[in-house]
């Protein structure tokens, strides 16, 4: 089957870019390995289990995005007291929480109510999941895309390939003609951010927190959890959430993880932790489709730097990479990923 732009991953950058291109009246295809839709974005029941935080002020292509859908924001709570907990099992407790200038926002239905164009892609047909593409083959006049899909092998054929993933999974595709390896060892140099972490999601019938004079916000050194905040949703659902702090070897190891946060958390905050209604982990190093064992090995603090990458001749033109890790600003943020779908809509034109 041939089209005239494949794009491969099916993140907020696909998604986006996708539909740009359809409503511009190209014949596009999205594909995606796994069987739902969003990459990094993932929730459940409206609280986010991957990127949760926007800042419109300083984000202007989201900013767009979130006015084009008609999408709200509301603050990141942050009043009441922050505790810290040190390594040694010392909680101490700050006055103030952690507001920030501008505000960290959320969004009501979380992130996954940036993926607003999907039904209208699902609606035309342009979207097929559980396809992992594994090789690209350059021809006289486009590329071929070598996939599997769940009935068996795959082959598609398009005159432009965008390729939304991190872009330590690009380099692991198999290119014909080879990228030359300085290409390669460029794209495997690149962080994918998030992919060695691992986040929770902690529930409970009531911010029981924040009636006891605290933010919800906490550091440790201590662990499992690194850092945390009130998730909680304007419509009274309440959460904490944060990142764990333990490596990805140690977690894995662990006994019982959730078991672990909750004795945090009651340490933290006291007995009221101890009665969760559900305690989710999300852990981003198993996620064959956005970590690679480089990425578990040593996960980044800091968002990756700006990176914008063209593949070489004779693929520069038929092949761009999208995605967040290769925006021409914001790297590693939902705004890359905007930034680096317009890029790529311009350059397909």
């Amino acid at each position: 089957m041939r089209h005239a732009v494949v794009i491969v991953g099916a993140g907020l950058a696909g998604v986006a870019l996708a539909h740009a291109l359809w409503r511009d009246g190209v014949d596009v295809r999205l594909l995606e390995a796994r069987t739902r839709i969003g990459g990094r974005i993932l929730g459940v029941d409206d609280f986010d289990l991957g990127p949760s935080w926007v800042w419109p002020t300083l984000q202007p292509r989201l900013a767009a995005w979130i006015a084009a859908h008609g999408l709200r924001t509301y603050a990141q709570h942050s009043v009441g007291a922050l505790q810290f907990e040190a390594a040694d099992g010392r909680i101490q407790t700050h006055a103030s929480g952690m507001a920030q200038e501008p505000p960290s926002q959320r969004l009501l239905g979380g992130s996954a109510a940036l993926l607003a164009p999907l039904p209208a892609l699902q609606g035309a047909g342009l979207i097929e999941t559980g396809v992992t593409v594994r090789a690209l083959q350059l021809g006289a006049d486009g590329v071929d895309v070598i996939a599997r899909g769940a009935d068996g092998p795959r082959r598609l054929q398009a005159r432009h390939v965008v390729l939304t993933l991190p872009p330590r999974l690009i380099a692991a595709l198999d290119f014909t003609p080879a990228l030359p390896a300085a290409t390669r060892a460029r794209l495997t140099a690149i962080p994918t951010w998030m992919a060695g972490q691992a986040k929770v999601l902690v529930r409970y019938a009531q911010p029981f927190w924040r009636a006891a004079g605290f933010s919800g916000a906490a550091f440790s050194q201590r662990g499992p959890i690194g850092e945390l905040h009130d998730a909680s949703l304007p419509d009274g659902r309440a959460a904490l959430t944060g990142f764990i702090a333990w490596p990805a070897p140690m977690r894995t190891a662990h006994a019982d993880l959730p078991g672990a946060i909750v004795a945090q958390l009651q340490r933290l905050f006291g007995s009221a932790a101890a009665q969760p209604l559900a305690v989710h982990v999300q852990d981003w190093a198993l996620e064959e489709f956005t970590a690679t064992p480089a990425d578990s090995a040593a996960a980044p603090r800091e968002h990756p730097d700006d990176a914008p990458i063209v593949l070489p001749e004779p693929w520069r033109t038929r092949v761009l990479l999208a995605g967040s890790e290769v925006a021409p600003d914001f790297a590693g943020y939902l705004e890359g990923a905007l930034q680096s779908a317009a890029a790529a809509r311009i350059a397909l034109r």
